[in-house]
């Protein structure tokens, strides 16, 4: 077991003074690390290749060297990557991260799910569906995480 893991479980005997690890936070450790990867597989892209990410996923062409000055979307989610990884590093005291992670993916699927409702798709329906599915379950699993170790992030 290493020291990373030690952050989030505790094995063996406890002497008396030691601190215990809160239950779930492995629940939490798996959504932070998915979350992160839902961010980075948007984010990087719109950050470095915005034109041809945005062709990748079925965007008109125009519409694609249009919507390419979106570079600072990619830069954000890129950002909240970076601070999830500071989560999953040291959880206490951050509930609100967490919680504002949780609110992001849940406000963007249902940003999505309504797109789909008014026919408002700007890229490919594989891609549109694909990736409301996966705000979905992002946002599912991060409030999950986030109640089940809500003692992970007591200080102290």
């Amino acid at each position: 077991m290493t020291e990373w893991d030690d952050a989030f479980e505790s094995e063996g005997d406890l002497d008396a003074g030691d601190a215990v690890t809160p239950r779930h936070t492995k629940t939490l450790r798996w959504a932070m690390l998915w979350y992160i990867a839902v961010n980075l597989a948007i984010g990087l892209p719109l950050l470095l290749i915005p034109v041809q990410f945005l062709d990748i996923i079925g965007v008109d062409d125009a519409a694609a060297v249009e919507a390419g000055g979106l570079r600072w979307i990619g830069a954000m989610l890129t950002a909240w990557a970076v601070a999830a990884i500071i989560i999953v590093l040291r959880p206490g005291g951050r509930a609100f991260f967490v919680t504002a992670g949780a609110l992001q993916m849940s406000f963007g699927a249902a940003a999505l799910l309504y797109s789909s409702v008014v026919e408002e798709q700007l890229a490919s329906l594989w891609f549109h569906t694909l990736i409301t599915v996966v705000f979905v379950g992002t946002a599912v699993y991060l409030w999950v995480a986030r109640f089940r170790a809500k003692e992970a992030f007591a200080i102290g």
